[in-house]
């Protein structure tokens, strides 16, 4: 497969994964999310959408069929030639088999950008955002993120040891405008075409 790029992102619950997304959207990238087969396998078990479920259930995926199943079932649906930002990487293997897959050769395609903001930043866009599912008070919202960050079950989400990984890692606080993220994603940008 002759894929030409493709940007892994990561974070915790509400960091800006979705502006990273937008913003290489906006330059041509396809999006796919790895909650896009959790979210398909909820619909076919008529369960609701909420976050509880997204967790419970790619965890038990990830138990089933191994902790990089959500990748490697993304991977048969690229496309050649096809520049992708993937969504929602939220354990180590995940990483790994893109790397696996697509960085061979001395040829690196496939890049993790990490996204990083403080737990009260990220609970606030939250609540602007009202998402169903989504946590009402900041002690439910750190209960939620310490599942994600550091699960008990090897196979289960391990956010933080993907943040670990990352190739490029940028900060998105409250006090940063927009326009301050958007500055450092086309910094980046600048750095990875340099590559």
């Amino acid at each position: 497969m002759n894929v030409q790029r493709i940007i892994g992102v990561c974070g915790l619950n509400a960091s800006g994964k979705s502006t990273i997304c937008n913003f290489y959207k906006n330059k041509g990238f396809t999006v796919i999310s790895l909650s896009d087969i959790i979210r398909q396998t909820l619909k076919e078990r008529n369960s609701p959408e909420t976050r509880d479920n997204l967790i419970n259930l790619g965890n038990e995926l990830r138990n089933k069929s191994g902790a990089g199943v959500l990748a490697n079932l993304t991977i048969e649906k690229l496309n050649e030639n096809t520049n992708y930002v993937i969504d929602s990487i939220r354990h180590p293997d995940e990483v790994t088999c893109f790397r696996n897959k697509f960085n061979k050769d001395g040829n690196k395609v496939f890049n993790l950008i990490g996204i990083d903001s403080s737990a009260e930043s990220r609970f606030q866009r939250t609540q602007s955002r009202k998402r169903e599912g989504d946590t009402t008070t900041l002690e439910e919202f750190m209960s939620v993120e310490k599942r994600e960050m550091n699960n008990p079950d090897p196979k289960g989400q391990q956010v933080s040891k993907v943040l670990e990984m990352c190739d490029y890692k940028i900060s998105n606080n409250l006090e940063q405008t927009l326009d301050g993220l958007l500055n450092e994603l086309n910094n980046l940008e600048i750095k990875l075409i340099k590559k």
